[in-house]
């Protein structure tokens, strides 16, 4: 998730409130089947995993995510770590519109 080039799945710009271990509250600024980037102001050590919750339409999505990478003050690129086979089509399906 370093750049443009390197992303392997298609993504959504999105403004999708998230929240991180059910506290800490942040803003998704896109979206992919693998991960998200999550604007916050919170500072998080790459390779941090976390609960992560958000809706895709009226559905709560749940999800594990590891932080891989941070920018202080900026924001995280996450990977899901961890997503039901139902979320994940939801997301999909939430993507390619």
């Amino acid at each position: 998730m370093s750049g443009a080039d390197d992303r392997r799945t298609k993504r959504a710009l999105v403004h999708k409130d998230v929240v991180i271990n059910g506290v800490t509250k942040a803003e998704a600024l896109d979206i992919s089947i693998d991960g998200m980037y999550i604007y916050t102001q919170f500072s998080f050590i790459a390779g941090t995993i976390f609960e992560l919750s958000f809706k895709i339409g009226e559905d709560a999505i749940k999800a594990m995510a590891r932080v891989q990478h941070a920018q202080s003050n900026v924001g995280i690129g996450v990977k899901f770590v961890e997503l039901s086979v139902e979320n994940n089509e939801k997301i999909r399906k939430y993507i390619e519109g």
